[in-house]
């Protein structure tokens, strides 16, 4: 087997099988983090172990070549293999370590990849790359809660690090070298219009960290929690298969549109009902599609595919730590007040750039 990076049969199935372990194992930390009775603050500062090492590792690794790409990658498929055993055998004695280290060793995984990616000149591995990794970030939350439904955590673990040892099998090993691309040219976008993608971090980081074990204190079982978990990808993925079809410039308009999707949470502070998380988890998915999908083109039009790299993770990075930990420590003593002080600046942005259009268009009308 030729495991060259620009191969993307490799590269799809070494990132779909890695997502699958992945994304279980993590649904699952927020979960075994209140079965060991830590309170909502607590957990939500987990989620910063989940947020920091993704624009951490994205200004490091922009300033590295192919091969030491190549080693990053392999390092941390590696790491999670003895790191997923130590959790099935001893998960409550070292839960803490073993979460960052498992969160570190993701990012490093996704950043490798995705900079990898912006490096090749392989048709379609950026297409199929996000199949790869999108469809176990849909099911893996579903499968996560029917299995610790019926078997319980330790089978999880095990189900987890057999995706990783086939993970293993496909590795790229060789064939990764850096273009080099014109960056004399200064980056021409506008962070303002692509503030939705930190928008799209808290989310996520509130709804993973806050929610979830919310949703379990309320005695629902794992596998409905599970399904609701899968919910934003769904909603993500139908919403990235019509956005890619859609080829208007109209930047103004999609980050106004995310970030009004992403402050749908208002919402919870007069309803917790099944149907208000369920509509929330969906509007949430659609919001991050369109602020990632739409910033990333927007980015693109004016920088290099490491700025690009860079600004995504970053952001999203931010969001989802404000998200879990502020929103994390604001539930614990205030409960769904909490989602006023994370969403609504969600809101005010949409209202400002929604009123800045409509100034400029009543400006040019009257002119």
């Amino acid at each position: 087997m030729d495991r060259r990076f620009s191969d993307p049969v490799i590269v799809s199935l070494s990132s779909a099988f890695f997502s699958m372990g992945f994304f279980a194992l993590t649904f699952s930390f927020p979960l075994f983090a209140d079965k060991l009775h830590y309170n909502a603050g607590f957990i939500g500062f987990l989620g910063i172990f989940a947020g920091i090492p993704f624009p951490v590792f994205a200004y490091l690794m922009t300033r590295i070549g192919g091969k030491t790409l190549l080693s990053s990658l392999k390092i941390s498929m590696i790491i999670m293999i003895p790191i997923v055993i130590i959790f099935i055998f001893f998960s409550e004695n070292f839960f803490i370590p073993l979460v960052i280290i498992s969160d570190l060793a993701g990012a490093a995984f996704y950043v490798s990849i995705e900079l990898g990616i912006g490096n090749t000149d392989s048709p379609n591995l950026a297409e199929r790359y996000s199949v790869a990794w999108g469809i176990p970030n849909l099911v893996s939350p579903a499968i996560a809660g029917a299995v610790l439904e019926d078997l319980g955590y330790r089978d999880l673990f095990i189900l987890s690090l057999v995706f990783f040892l086939l993970s293993m099998i496909f590795i790229p090993m060789r064939g990764l070298e850096i273009r080099h691309h014109d960056d004399s040219r200064k980056s021409s976008f506008s962070i303002y219009l692509i503030m939705p993608m930190l928008f799209g971090g808290l989310s996520a980081g509130f709804f993973f960290y806050v929610m979830i074990p919310y949703l379990r204190l309320t005695g629902l079982s794992y596998i409905l929690i599970g399904i609701i978990g899968a919910v934003p990808p769904f909603f993500s993925a139908t919403a990235f298969i019509v956005l890619n079809r859609i080829r208007s410039e109209n930047w103004k308009t999609y980050a106004s549109a995310s970030a009004l999707l992403l402050s749908t949470p208002l919402a919870l502070f007069f309803s917790q009902s099944i149907l208000t998380v369920g509509i929330v988890f969906a509007m949430g998915g659609f919001g991050s599609a369109i602020a990632f999908s739409k910033g990333l083109s927007y980015i693109s039009r004016g920088s290099t595919p490491s700025v690009g790299v860079f600004y995504y993770e970053t952001l999203f990075g931010i969001g989802f730590i404000l998200g879990s930990l502020f929103g994390g420590l604001i539930f614990d003593y205030f409960k769904f007040v909490a989602v006023i002080a994370i969403f609504l600046p969600s809101l005010i942005y949409s209202i400002a750039i929604m009123s800045r259009g409509l100034g400029k268009s009543l400006y040019t009308n009257e002119s």
